[in-house]
């Protein structure tokens, strides 16, 4: 698995970017997220029904000047299947706030009666199983 490269990373709108670093700086933690924290480019899935954000204990370095800070996941429905992508946060290194994903794993499709812890949907990108988070 590889690393996002510079052209896959998307910024993340001033008020998006507050909510999510003030969440992030409580490291390991999940917290939902509501829609108006979201970055624009994660509020235009009509589909999505549940919003996490969790900040990495140590921010991690990522190529092209990125530093990888937290993660969310999106909880979204199709027909009677959920379905959880991972998102990955980082700032470049001017501080500015960008999102790349998604990114699927363990948990991306869950049927009826299954049970999923949302702590365990967090760590599916590329970032997180190189370092081992």
């Amino acid at each position: 698995m590889t690393l996002p490269r510079y052209n896959q990373w998307t910024p993340v709108d001033a008020p998006a970017a507050n909510q999510v670093t003030c969440l992030t700086n409580s490291p390991g933690a999940v917290y939902p997220l509501g829609t108006n924290a979201l970055p624009d480019s994660l509020k235009k899935m009509s589909d999505a029904s549940s919003y996490y954000v969790s900040g990495y204990i140590s921010a991690l370095p990522v190529q092209h000047g990125f530093t990888a800070i937290g993660e969310a996941v999106v909880a979204r429905i199709e027909g009677v299947t959920t379905k959880n992508d991972n998102y990955l946060f980082a700032t470049n290194s001017a501080g500015q706030l960008f999102v790349n994903g998604p990114h699927k794993g363990f948990g991306h499709h869950v049927v009826p009666g299954q049970t999923v812890e949302v702590n365990s949907l967090f760590h599916q990108n590329p970032v997180a199983k190189k370092y081992g988070v």
